[in-house]
């Protein structure tokens, strides 16, 4: 059975596409297909779109899983089975657990696991120095089947039935007119085995005797002992060692603590490790929604490095990637992009090449390993590469995009035209969405120098559709600025049937003017057939930034 180091996130850019969540399914495949040691599992770092949506129910597969930051968690840190003890249990049970198992914190549950307390080595060595020399029961009792059992004896004389022992503990080592004239009537007396002396303590009044080193009792003591009511306990242990058991047998919810740092299993290890540094027993309680307990982290199991391992697919910018990837250990890349500003500490599989879709770069991976390839995946690579692509027309394509494409539609048992065709007809839906929703729904974010700028895109046949929503989308492009601190934000407005597309600019529009060699008018640009933001916007915006730095 894999554990989590085994398992391994195949994962696009946030605000996925349908090239980003296709390749990634698709990745995911190839590597499980490949490479039996590890767990290849499929991931996107947002919601799907519409285009994604048709396509996979189309093909009946499966979403992603959504994972919005790879920022390692407690379950990433190979949670154990926690020893436990019960608030019933004698201290004595609780340090036995802690030396059996090498722990040095002891959970405290009830019978559904639900976390009362916890107690330590150091609570447990606290009591025993603080008991030297005033043992008491009186205020928390001992179990006698807990005591009898931890004293290795038995019960010679019970006839009150008494289930508890309580009352002040004595040890009968001074004369007898001393230890007699100190007791009182409840007392407990750990004795030897002199019979003048247990008769003596019986007819003072005590309620126990504790007889030391596994003795043999006479008849005359046990009956005396039933007559006045007093309980008489055998123990294999000698008189110091029986009082030291006798501190140790009383409950452990007399010692355990309730102030322990607690958290589940979806916390940040970075926040667990701040609370456990905090709490003086160093140490966390991994807990359920109930309260109930899982698994405890300490200080020694966060020492070595938790990380994610992931893939990533269809990017490799910093600024695209899901949250907290430089806290994962990225093993691969694949892409068809520029080259972004993702490092890795130790070298690793970088495939990038310059196609139109990711898509295209898993398929022709998957033939050349001759792997299995089922009809439904064949389905949702075809899809990436034809959205990508705007099916097969973008600046963009190449012969290896189609030859792919022809390839995987065979596969698939479909139509690349008429397939193509409503795939965008899917995504190409404004009227429903709110105009923030139109802008992330396929958005990417740059950073060229220090300057970040983020580049959305829409796709529609409907020019009066958007035109109706032109002013609201404006606004919220220049609402989306200020609050990402973005020296420009730039939408493209694609439509297939007509043969220009329109960009419009807000923030540092200069650039875009430049860019384009073309002045803004109402904060837009009307440009012939552009398409393709990443070879034929993002290199110009860059070359523009570089100019107007130099």
């Amino acid at each position: 059975m894999m554990d989590s180091s085994d398992r391994i996130f195949v994962i696009g850019h946030r605000n996925p596409d349908m090239d980003s969540i296709a390749s990634a399914i698709g990745y995911a495949h190839l590597k499980n297909e490949t490479d039996k040691k590890h767990l290849y599992v499929p991931a996107r770092a947002g919601g799907l779109n519409d285009e994604a949506r048709f396509a996979l129910q189309r093909f009946g597969v499966e979403a992603p899983l959504l994972i919005e930051d790879l920022s390692p968690i407690i379950s990433d840190a190979g949670l154990r089975d926690p020893i436990v003890a019960s608030p019933k249990d004698p201290i004595r049970k609780a340090a036995y657990l802690m030396k059996e198992n090498n722990v040095r914190v002891l959970p405290i549950v009830d019978s559904r696991m639900k976390v009362l307390g916890v107690v330590s080595l150091e609570d447990i060595a606290r009591h025993y120095v603080d008991s030297i020399g005033r043992t008491d029961l009186s205020a928390t009792p001992a179990d006698l089947d807990v005591l009898v059992g931890s004293l290795g004896g038995k019960v010679i004389a019970n006839p009150n039935g008494v289930e508890k022992i309580t009352g002040r503990v004595f040890i009968a080592v001074s004369r007898n007119e001393t230890i007699v004239s100190r007791i009182k009537k409840g007392d407990v007396v750990i004795v030897g085995d002199r019979i003048d002396v247990q008769r003596d303590l019986i007819n003072s009044g005590c309620s126990a005797l504790v007889v030391t080193s596994d003795p043999d009792i006479s008849e005359e003591i046990r009956e005396l002992a039933m007559k006045r009511g007093t309980l008489i306990v055998s123990s294999s242990y000698d008189t110091f060692s029986t009082a030291k058991m006798l501190d140790l047998s009383v409950p452990v919810s007399l010692i355990m603590s309730g102030d322990i740092a607690k958290a589940g299993t979806d916390s940040k290890i970075s926040e667990v490790k701040q609370r456990i540094m905090k709490s003086r027993y160093r140490s966390a309680l991994i807990v359920d929604e109930d309260d109930r307990l899982i698994s405890i982290i300490t200080r020694t199991d966060l020492l070595g490095p938790v990380r994610k391992k992931v893939i990533l697919v269809d990017h490799n910018e910093m600024a695209q990637a899901v949250e907290g990837v430089e806290d994962a250990e990225i093993v691969e890349m694949i892409d068809h992009h520029r080259v972004g500003g993702i490092s890795t500490p130790m070298p690793i599989r970088f495939h990038n090449d310059p196609v139109g879709s990711t898509c295209t770069l898993v398929a022709e991976l998957t033939f050349r390993h001759r792997a299995e390839l089922h009809e439904s995946i064949a389905g949702l690579l075809l899809s990436g590469i034809l959205s990508d692509t705007i099916v097969l027309t973008l600046s963009t394509t190449t012969d290896r995009d189609r030859k792919a494409a022809k390839r995987l539609a065979r596969l698939a048992d479909t139509s690349i035209e008429e397939f193509g065709r409503e795939l965008l007809a899917a995504g190409m839906n404004i009227r429903e969405k709110s105009a923030r929703d139109l802008l992330f729904q396929d958005q990417k974010e740059y950073v060229f120098g220090y300057r970040k700028v983020v580049i959305s895109q829409i796709m529609t046949e409907d020019e009066e559709d958007f035109s109706a929503r032109e002013g609201e989308i404006v606004l919220e492009m220049e609402k989306l600025r200020r609050e990402g601190g973005y020296d420009l934000v730039m939408l493209l407005v694609i439509n297939p049937l007509a043969r220009e597309e329109e960009i419009f600019a807000r923030g540092n529009t200069h650039i875009v003017e430049e860019a384009f060699g073309t002045e803004l008018k109402n904060g837009k640009i009307s440009v012939r057939r552009v398409l393709s933001r990443k070879k034929d916007v993002v290199p110009r915006i860059d070359y523009a930034y570089t100019a107007m730095q130099g």
